[in-house]
């Protein structure tokens, strides 16, 4: 069985699926609007028991899950359903893998020691920032990719989200596959975790739909990386209970508005210590002009494309053991450490055209040192190499793709200098930015950190005489 936390279940209970199956109910995972997760006798295997109250829920909600379990799921890692629960009430069967648990503990854990004495300390030990944009990259594109077949996913939330409970592993499954749904503009179809709903689907002005998915996506990103609600500033958690429902209505701004300064929150960590300049106009976006403009909302793809970005941009403090996001000082914002010298790298990825290629369809009289300096074109996509192995891929850094990308080339920084690896057939070259000598690289090959001294270097993934991603760097 997985490792979440479980409640144990009051007293024994059985329920049996279509084929005749009985399955014991063990323990209760977590529980929402729809019903009741629990553990069985089965070793990673769930069963969600509905909570429909009248003979007409139960066979609209039966019907929903029947028709799910014939849509494409397979390949997301959405707990689908396996088979239906017919006795005594209506539920379903899924599978889970082994080592999971809410993503609601891991925030729960940081917000608890961030309240009391040990500070930070939670927020460290539950991975810190790098650990965080990397499992909220694995499901932003899950809705996305069901927004094609015009299915909506009700929505992400802490309790609904699977992460590995290892920080080696970065893990992440959606368990709550019955509130996928047709997208509908029917107010009165919004299925919604409570602080997590778009605020039109509180006001019953909509339903489901890519954009109520877009902003549970961003509520429980920001949550996760902020310790903070993005609605409920400091009136409402001093005990404004009458401000509540208002803030999570959309009537109230948000708790980071620019210029209204009437919920702001005072608490939670600082957004600029754990927060990105992209990630901060994402959520800008999403919960200023997007807070009653729906439209407005970035898509789950950019959600996704920036929360990638994020991943090759932290770097690790020798001092307290934090990751941040890259500065030019390489000053630690939990602890202000200066990180010593050596210890980071900044790469920047270029596409290299040959100059014989360059020069096809031009002009002769164009000067070559023209060609020369064309051949170089700047993505904007640059990664940061801290002490921990990273490996160059065949898309740029900041696509959704990137984590199932083929692996071209292994870097690794440390102490005695920088390792550069080949993988499989990638044809691997080395050559300093003066001059034209292009050094293959066919094996693990180190530049020894004796060897230092501020040259600019191009290391070239692909074939010399063919188009290919370069990436720059100083040694």
């Amino acid at each position: 069985m997985n490792n979440a936390t479980v409640e144990s279940p009051k007293r024994k209970r059985t329920v049996v699926d279509q084929h005749g199956q009985s399955y014991e109910l063990t323990g209760r995972v977590g529980e929402g609007g729809q019903g009741i997760v629990c553990t069985t006798n089965f070793p990673n295997v769930l069963v969600k028991v509905a909570r429909a109250a009248t003979d007409e829920k139960r066979l609209s909600w039966t019907n929903r899950i029947r028709s799910l379990m014939r849509q494409p799921l397979e390949g997301l890692p959405i707990a689908h359903p396996l088979a239906l629960i017919t006795q005594p009430q209506p539920g379903y069967v899924m599978e889970l893998m082994e080592g999971l648990s809410p993503i609601a503990e891991l925030m729960q854990e940081a917000t608890d020691h961030l309240k009391s004495d040990g500070g930070i300390d939670g927020y460290v030990q539950t991975g810190g920032v790098r650990r965080r944009v990397q499992l909220l990259a694995r499901p932003a594109p899950v809705p996305a990719e069901l927004h094609a077949p015009r299915l909506a996913s009700g929505g992400p939330s802490p309790a609904n989200v699977f992460v590995s409970k290892s920080l080696e592993y970065f893990e992440v499954w959606l368990i709550d596959a019955d509130n996928i749904c047709s997208q509908s503009s029917d107010g009165g179809q919004g299925v919604y975790t409570p602080d997590y709903g778009a605020p039109e689907i509180l006001r019953k002005e909509s339903g489901i739909t890519t954009l109520s998915d877009s902003w549970s996506f961003a509520a429980l990103a920001y949550r996760l990386l902020t310790l903070a609600h993005p609605l409920k500033g400091d009136r409402i958690l001093q005990g404004g209970a009458e401000f509540e429902e208002v803030a999570l209505r959309g009537e109230l701004p948000w708790v980071d508005h620019p210029t209204d300064k009437s919920n702001a929150l005072t608490t939670g960590l600082p957004r600029d210590m754990v927060l990105s300049a992209p990630l901060r106009c994402l959520f800008e976006q999403c919960f200023n002009a997007g807070l009653n403009s729906p439209g407005e909302r970035p898509a789950l793809s950019e959600w996704a494309d920036a929360l990638e970005a994020a991943t090759g941009h932290c770097e690790k403090c020798s001092s307290c053991g934090s990751t941040f996001f890259y500065t030019s000082n390489h000053v630690c914002p939990f602890c202000d450490h200066v990180q010593e010298k050596g210890t980071t790298i900044l790469i920047q990825e270029y596409r290299y055209m040959p100059p014989d290629m360059l020069r096809e369809g031009l002009s002769a009289d164009i000067p070559e040192a023209l060609i020369r300096k064309e051949c170089w074109t700047r993505t904007g996509t640059s990664m940061v190499l801290n002490l921990t192995p990273v490996k160059l891929k065949s898309l740029p850094l900041g696509t959704s793709l990137y984590a199932d990308a083929v692996p071209l080339c292994a870097l690794q920084l440390g102490s005695d200098g920088l390792w550069i690896e080949p993988l499989g057939a990638t044809r691997v070259s080395l050559q300093r930015a003066s001059d034209d000598k292009v050094v293959p690289v066919a094996r693990k090959q180190r530049l020894k950190s004796e060897s230092r001294s501020g040259t600019s270097f191009w290391l070239h993934l692909g074939a010399i005489v063919e188009e290919h991603v370069v990436w720059r760097f100083t040694w």
